[in-house]
This record gives structure tokens, C-alpha cells and sequence, in this order.
């Protein structure tokens, strides 16, 4: 009896034992999916952040890496380095590197001799300035040296501040004559760093960090520097003369990435419980500046989501255990349970159904919001028709009072000979009455010529582009603007050539664009003694080039790469929208050409007009 007993229980330890294997190896896989889930999850977020960490400080460089380049044209500093380091006509040097230092927002801009001594200075007025400093051991002087741009992150070894420094050679007749350096703040580049969950770090190629979201792992080393790194470090003085010590991190692989252990500040070195934070490490590199970027994740939600699928996991399984029991001891309510098992499956297809129904709403609420979308750029193209119209509008308006001196002198023409004509039919004087009336004629075909280009010009053109004959779009807007012209005393030259020069465009919005280049420049010589307009055309390979000059002052220089933009204007207020040169820009730019302004050697302003060149065989629309 006892041996049946102990035959009848083997197959309940079997199914016991390999219970408990497949339990353990469940609850395995799933820590491990868990793992690799959460750590995948904190890759994305922390690499979407790592992105926009890395190109904030890429757009912050770029911001300063032009201007000494662009100091360095300056005559004022070429000058400058002619001049004996003692000087006393190299204040007015230091000075002016102040007002751009001012303008600019860097955090010092001075210039350097071949020697490396500071001769110029924006803080020459500081506690603590670099006028009389050679730095010519700083590797960003050296590179400027060998005629490149010099760049490095360094400690300021006179006001000992952190700092980013650009340099650039000042040549002077082909030969460098010393260099123009640009320091900006970096601590800028750390505001904003502060985010729940995780720490950035930018590190040099000696692994030492320099700009941190914590201020106490500043000016450490991730790993104890090489005797090599050290030394170089020493001659450089990149850092001053800052002690930099390791920090005591502890650096474990886990998966793909990089854990990074950081133990509690109070915490012996060498304690097996020191406790501390650990994150996830991922990394990318700024070749241009020599850097690497690290953003640190809290890794504690790992843990906390390995954790909690482990118990969903067990509370599974130990639920599976019980109903495998349940069943095993109670096949009398097979029947209950199959009406449990049809009410779980009603349950599911209820969630399945109701799923359905959401899915459902979600794609009529993105067909809706696609809808809207294609309405939305369906009016933002006709509000830019409509302001392309309105400013067409609002020349005329400028137009009107020249417009209404041009018709009213045929008007007063046309009474006067329409009397006379009356005089000499009451004489019998047929001949001197047919004269007049001629020429009443000749005055109501001008009016009517000037109403006709009003017209023209005031028509909402399609945006279509078509073979158009340049020649045309010019003279009408000369014609709209000649009243303008006259009472401005403003001479107008063209050389428009024997032929028809054809071009890819339209009449309208051409004749729109001159209109707007005519006026801006009738404007600009508003205080000029010589008021000259120069038209030309010319065959450029498959491009022709509409030249339209004048001889105002000119454009400042820095101002040169903003005339296209919206509502610039250097006009008076009241006197200009700033808005004729963008909209030129934009249509020349839909019949695929371009325009381009540059000032003349001689004093005014050239504006190119580029279109593409059109078979001057194929029939040119009206």
C-alpha cells in the first residue's frame, strides 16, 4: 500500500520540478526583457536630449567662430599691429574692440602681435586686463599662426574664467602680422542643462570635464590623467593652474551602453557600500571642436521596471500555479470553469471591440487634422497672393499723385483745344479745326496709354511662369513712375538692347518687381546731387541679368545680407513697409531665378536681376 502511494506521487514531483523550472526561467527572461526594454526606452529619450544638447552647442560656436575672421579684415587692427606695444594711440584700438565686445556679447576680444603679446584689449579697463599678456603658449595663437583659425576650450590663466577662444591670422600685404582673438562665455552653454533624470557632461580628449550640469564635477578628470596628458596640460596652461582630480566613478558595462557608478560624497573610496546613483552613459562626438558630449541617465528606473515585471511575472505565474491546481483538485466544476473561460473571452472581445472603436475615432480625428492642414496652406498661398496684390496696390496708391499730374495735362490740353476747335468750325476754318482735333486725338491715346499700364499693373496675374519679353515690364513701370521721375529730377538711362531679350517670368509680377526696384531707388536718391538711374540687360550663358543702379549713398555693409528681409526698411517711419524688396525676392525667386544687391565702387547701389533664359523663337506672352 505504502509502495502504491509513493508509485502515485512520483508524477506530482516530475510536475512540480519542471513547474519550477519553467518558472524560474520565465521569470529570468522576463528581468532580462524588462532590462532591455528600459534601457532601450532611456536611449531614445536621452539621445533625443544628447541631440539637442550637442546642437545648441554647435549653434552657440558658429555664432563666434565668424568674427575673427571678420575682425580681422578690419584696416583699424592691421594698423593697430604697425604700431610699438607702448603706444598710447593703442587705447583708441582697445576701445573700439570694447564697442564690439559690447555689441557682439563675447566674453573679451583682443588682438595679439607675432610675438603673442596682447597690444589691444575690450577689458583693458578691468581689474584685470590682457593688455601686456603674451599668451603664445595657448595653441589657439599658434594654429592662427600657421594661418587657419584657432580654436581651443581653455582657463582664463589672467581672469580665470572659462572660456571658448577663437583666433585668426591679421595679415597685412599677404604676410600674417598677428592674430585676433574672440573669447566667449561658455557658462551660457550649461543654463537650461538641469533636467529630471539626467546629467550632461562635455569632456576634452584627455577626458577632463569642462562644462557640467553639476558644478562639483567641473574641472575633474573622468579617469587619472597619463603623465603625457598632464604634461601637455602644463604647457598649454589650459586649465591655469587648476588641480584636476580624478573622479571616483566606476565604469560597468550593461548591454550596449556604459553604467556609470557615482558614489555618495561621504562615502570612503574603496567601500564595498558606498552606495551613490548609477546611470546609463551615451556619448557623441564634436569633431570640430575636439569634444565629447555625455548625457547621464538615471539608471534607478531599470531597476524599478525590472523589478515590477518581476512581480507581474510572479504574480502570473503563481496565479497559472493556482488555477493548474484548482483544476487539478476540483475536475468536478469543469462545467464553472468553462463558463468562466466564456465570460474572460466576452470580457476580450468587448476590450477588442471597444479598441476597435477608438482606432476607429483616432484616424477620423488625423484624416480631420490633414484635412485642416491642406485648408491651412491652401490660405497661407492665397493670404501671399493677396499681400503680393495688396503691396501692388499700395504703390499705386504711392503712384497716385504723379499719376493724377500726368492725366490731368492731357485733360487741360484736350479743353483747350476742343474750345479752339469750336472757334475755327464758328469761322468756316475746317483745317485749323481738323488740327485740333487731332491733336485731342494724340492726348486721349496718351491718357489711355497711362490707364492701360494702371491697369496692367494693378491685375492679380497668375503665379504660372511663361516666355516673357523683358523690355515690356520695364518701360511700363518706367511709365507708371514718370511723373515721379520728373518732379525728382531724376535721369533715367537704358540699354535694352536691338532685340527682344525673352526670359522665363511673367509681365505683371516683372513689371511689379521694377516698379518696387525703381521706386527704392528714386528713394534712396532723395538727397543725392546727381539723380541717375541705370537700366541694361545682358545675355549671361543661359541666364539674363537685368542690371538696375543708382546714385544714392549706397547700402551699409551690414546691412547688405538683410535688404531682403520682411519689414526692413531704412527709410523714415511712415516712408516704407519694408516689405517691396521681400516680395520682389520671393517672386523673382517662383520664376526659378534670383536677385542680388552689391554697392558700386563709385557710390550707389546695383540690384541684379537673374532669370532664366527662354527661345527667343517661342512665341513671348502679351
Amino acid at each position: 500500500m505504502a509502495m502504491l502511494r509513493k508509485l502515485s506521487l512520483r508524477p506530482f514531483f516530475l510536475v512540480a520540478l519542471s513547474a519550477s523550472a519553467l518558472s524560474s526561467f520565465i521569470l529570468w527572461e522576463t528581468a532580462r526583457q524588462a532590462r532591455f526594454s528600459a534601457i532601450d526606452d532611456i536611449k531614445k529619450s536621452s539621445g533625443g536630449t544628447l541631440a539637442l544638447v550637442v546642437e545648441n552647442l554647435s549653434g552657440e560656436l558658429a555664432k563666434y567662430s565668424f568674427q575673427p575672421r571678420l575682425l580681422s579684415t578690419s584696416s583699424v587692427l592691421v594698423d593697430a599691429l604697425k604700431h610699438d606695444p607702448d603706444d598710447p594711440n593703442l587705447r583708441r584700438v582697445s576701445e573700439e574692440l570694447a564697442r564690439i565686445n559690447g555689441v557682439t556679447g563675447a566674453l573679451a576680444t583682443y588682438l595679439m602681435n607675432r610675438g603673442g603679446l596682447t597690444i589691444a584689449a575690450s577689458n583693458w579697463a578691468s581689474e584685470g586686463p590682457f593688455v601686456g599678456r603674451n599668451f603664445n603658449f595657448r595653441p589657439y595663437f599658434q594654429q592662427a599662426m600657421h594661418g587657419r583659425l584657432g580654436r581651443m576650450f581653455a582657463m582664463g590663466t589672467t581672469s580665470g574664467e572659462r572660456g571658448y577662444f577663437f583666433a585668426y591670422p591679421v595679415r597685412d600685404q599677404g604676410r600674417i602680422s598677428g592674430a585676433v582673438v574672440v573669447k566667449m562665455d561658455v557658462s551660457i552653454l550649461e543654463r537650461g542643462w538641469r533636467a529630471e533624470g539626467h546629467e550632461i557632461l562635455v569632456v576634452d580628449d584627455a577626458g577632463v570635464v569642462f562644462l557640467s550640469s553639476r558644478p562639483e564635477w567641473r574641472l575633474r578628470s573622468l579617469t587619472p590623467l597619463t603623465a603625457e596628458q598632464q604634461q601637455r596640460l602644463d604647457q598649454t596652461r589650459l586649465y591655469a593652474d587648476e588641480k584636476i582630480d580624478p573622479l571616483n566613478f566606476v565604469l560597468s558595462a550593461d548591454g550596449d551602453m556604459t553604467r556609470i557608478s557615482v558614489p555618495d560624497a561621504g562615502a570612503d573610496e574603496g567601500s564595498p557600500h558606498r552606495g551613490g546613483r548609477s546611470f546609463l552613459v551615451q556619448e557623441t562626438a564634436m569633431e570640430h571642436a575636439g569634444w565629447r558630449v555625455m548625457i547621464l541617465s538615471d539608471a534607478s528606473s531599470v531597476e524599478a521596471r525590472v523589478r515590477i515585471a518581476m512581480l507581474v511575472a510572479g504574480f502570473m505565474l503563481a496565479s497559472l500555479f493556482l488555477l493548474a491546481l484548482n483544476i487539478y483538485q476540483r475536475r468536478k466544476r469543469f462545467n464553472e470553469r468553462i463558463e468562466l473561460q466564456e465570460a474572460a473571452r466576452g470580457e476580450l472581445e468587448g476590450k477588442v471591440v471597444e479598441r476597435t472603436r477608438d482606432l476607429s475615432r483616432a484616424v477620423a480625428q488625423l484624416r480631420a487634422e490633414v484635412n485642416e492642414r491642406e485648408r491651412a496652406e491652401a490660405h497661407l498661398r492665397r493670404t501671399q497672393d493677396e499681400l503680393i496684390q495688396a503691396s501692388k496696390l499700395a504703390a499705386l496708391g504711392q503712384l497716385s499723385a504723379g499719376v493724377s499730374h500726368e492725366l490731368n495735362q492731357p485733360l487741360t490740353a484736350i479743353r483747350s483745344y476742343a474750345e479752339n476747335a469750336r472757334v475755327f468750325l464758328s469761322r468756316q476754318d475746317s483745317g485749323m479745326a481738323d488740327s485740333n482735333l487731332g491733336r485731342i486725338a494724340e492726348m486721349c491715346e496718351r491718357m489711355a496709354r497711362i490707364i492701360r499700364n494702371l491697369r496692367t499693373y494693378a491685375r492679380n496675374e497668375p503665379v504660372g511662369s511663361r516666355p516673357t519679353r523683358l523690355q515690356q515690364p520695364i518701360r511700363d513701370a518706367l511709365a507708371l513712375l514718370d511723373g515721379e521721375f520728373r518732379k525728382a529730377g531724376i535721369d533715367v538711362e537704358l540699354d535694352l538692347g536691338n532685340e527682344d531679350v525673352v526670359a522665363i517670368g511673367g509681365d505683371v509680377r516683372l513689371q511689379q518687381v521694377f516698379v518696387n526696384l525703381f521706386s527704392n531707388a528714386m528713394d534712396a536718391m532723395e538727397k543725392s546731387p546727381l539723380r541717375r538711374i541705370n537700366v541694361t540687360i545682358n545675355r549671361e550663358s543661359d541666364e539674363v541679368a537685368i542690371k538696375v543702379s543708382d546714385t544714392g549713398p549706397g547700402i551699409a555693409p551690414e546691412d547688405l545680407d538683410r535688404v531682403f528681409d520682411p519689414f526692413f526698411t531704412t527709410k523714415d517711419v511712415g516712408k516704407g513697409t519694408g516689405l517691396g524688396l521681400s516680395i520682389s525676392y520671393g517672386i523673382v525667386n517662383q520664376f526659378g531665378g534670383s536677385i542680388e544687391v552689391a554697392n558700386r565702387q563709385e557710390g550707389g547701389t546695383t540690384f541684379t536681376v537673374r532669370l532664366l533664359a527662354a527661345d527667343q523663337r517661342r512665341e513671348a506672352a502679351e
